[in-house]
Formats: structure tokens, C-alpha cells, sequence
């Protein structure tokens, strides 16, 4: 195992010598079961293709009943003040008590050392949405503080994450593209992909608003994903 990773960071290198020459979009996702490291750690690696690289603590916040919490689009835009997290385009059911994590362009971990990692993905053209008239409302990174906030297990978290796909309908961020997370405690690990379902789903119908599989990490694997870079020439 340690001869694949190994391999898989040579790689890796090689190929980001090879771009240094031209700017480059790109996100890989490493992760490795407790039984495959050197020390019996959980380990997940996140390299964020954004240009919001700002990390800041969100505090966990006690809440009464029936109150909601908004949905943002715009988590990722660069050019937002450091606490505005973009529009709000709907609402769910806020917790009555969350965690602290750290939030970024993509949040990656909690005060219970919850864990998650992300790389866009590709999906057929007929799943792509038309932002103009789509009902979806559930982004990959506002899904992830969601579970940040609310969850200390893997398992549960990827539950949950893709219930909200389900419920609320994903709404690709990313070139308008599918997304991969892993999702990792101090335990396990997960790995969960989503697929958008097109612009006619309509929320309440009793049709998914997405397509989602989850799959729990073998202890003693490792897995890389690394997304289609998005590359132009610099002049």
C-alpha cells in the first residue's frame, strides 16, 4: 500500500511540474483508511481549486425551536466580505445546537475533528442545470457546513448530505458539474458522489432532487480523485 501512495504522490508532482507554465483549475482529493497509514490516523487531503483560500471559525450557536437556516449561493466568491456568505436562495430547519468549523471556500473540519474533503466531478449534459429556471437550491460546500455543523460521524454526515441533495435538489457551484466529497472522522471514511437530475425537478414532487451513492472506505485503503483541470495558457 505504501508503494501505490508513494506512486500516486510522484504523479501527482509530475503533473503539477507539468503546469506550472499555465493557470490551472484543478482539485485532487487524498484519502486513507486508518489501517493503511503509518500511524493508525485517518487521513484526508483537500487541494481547493478556488481562489478563496480565506479560513475563518464559524462558533457554534445554541437556537430556539422553528427557527430556519439559510441556503447560500456564493460561499466561494472571493470578492464577498470575510463573514458574507452570499444570497439567500431558500431556507431548512436549523439545529437547535451546532459545532464549530472551519469555513472556506469548501468548510473541511469540525471541533470533533469531522472531516470533509471535495473535488468536482463530470456528469452527462442532459443532468446539466439551466440556473435561469431550476428549483435546486443545495450546493456541495453549503451542504458541507450544513453537516459540519450539525454531525461528529462520518456516517451520519453522509447520510445527511445526501438527504439534503434529495430533499432540496443539487445545485452544482462548479462549472456546473457533479461532485465527489470524502468524508472522514477520526474512525472511517466515505465516499460520496451527486449528480444533478436536469431543470424540470420540482421540489415536493416526490422525485429526488438528485442522484447520490455513498460507499464506506475499506480500513485498509487509500483512494485519490482528481477532477478534469480547467486550464488556460498564461500569456
Amino acid at each position: 500500500m505504501t508503494c501505490r501512495i508513494n506512486s500516486s504522490l510522484r504523479l501527482l508532482l509530475s503533473v503539477a511540474l507539468c503546469c506550472l507554465a499555465f493557470h490551472t483549475m484543478a482539485c485532487t482529493i487524498i484519502a486513507v483508511g486508518k489501517n493503511a497509514s503509518a500511524d493508525g490516523s485517518v487521513i484526508i487531503s483537500h487541494t481547493d481549486c478556488g481562489p478563496d483560500c480565506r479560513i475563518r471559525v464559524v462558533h457554534g450557536r445554541l437556537f430556539g425551536p422553528g427557527e430556519l437556516a439559510p441556503v447560500h449561493w456564493g460561499i466561494q466568491d472571493i470578492h464577498r466580505p470575510l463573514d458574507d456568505f452570499g444570497d439567500v436562495i431558500g431556507h431548512i430547519p436549523q439545529a437547535e445546537r451546532t459545532f464549530s468549523y472551519f469555513h472556506s471556500a469548501y468548510p473541511h473540519m469540525n471541533e470533533h475533528q469531522l472531516a470533509i474533503a471535495e473535488s468536482t466531478t463530470s456528469q452527462r449534459k442532459e443532468l446539466h442545470l439551466d440556473l435561469a429556471v431550476c428549483k435546486q437550491i443545495m450546493t456541495v460546500e453549503q451542504a458541507m457546513a450544513f453537516a459540519l455543523q450539525r454531525y461528529t460521524s462520518a456516517r451520519e454526515a453522509t447520510a445527511f448530505i445526501g438527504n439534503l441533495m434529495s430533499e432540496y435538489g443539487f445545485l452544482p457551484s462548479c462549472v456546473g458539474e457533479s461532485e465527489t466529497l470524502v468524508i472522514g472522522d477520526t474512525e472511517e471514511i466515505w465516499i460520496f458522489e451527486v449528480f444533478s437530475v436536469g431543470s424540470d425537478w420540482e421540489p415536493g414532487s416526490g422525485e429526488p432532487g438528485a442522484i447520490w451513492v455513498a460507499q464506506r472506505v475499506p480500513d485498509d485503503h487509500a483512494l485519490v480523485v482528481a477532477n478534469w483541470s480547467i486550464i488556460k495558457e498564461v500569456d
